[in-house]
């Protein structure tokens, strides 16, 4: 399935700081989680998963509206956001550590 951006998969890095509460928007376990995630490295999880991925620099996670972290939407279809979400953990952990 071709990327398309009304029906992609928004990825924020809300989801995987470990900083957060589940409540304030942390999708994950904190033993997937990093400080600090980058859309950058998002968007090099999604290219080594071979999604298709559109990268949005100022916009804000709605939780934390003041804070413009960008988000990272990834085509749907191949896989979904579930399975998705730890893939892209196991990576930002890897290129933390770096």
């Amino acid at each position: 399935m071709a990327y398309d951006a009304d029906t992609a998969i928004t990825i924020w890095p809300e989801y995987f700081d470990i900083n957060r509460t589940r409540a304030e928007g942390r999708r994950l376990p904190k033993k997937l989680c990093v400080q600090y995630p980058d859309i950058d490295i998002i968007a090099k999880g999604a290219l080594i998963m071979d999604l298709e991925y559109e990268i949005f620099e100022n916009k804000a996670y709605p939780a934390n509206w003041a804070a413009k972290r960008g988000c990272v939407k990834v085509e749907k279809g191949k896989i979904s956001k579930t399975v998705l979400l730890p893939k892209i953990a196991e990576i930002l952990i890897k290129n933390q550590k770096k």
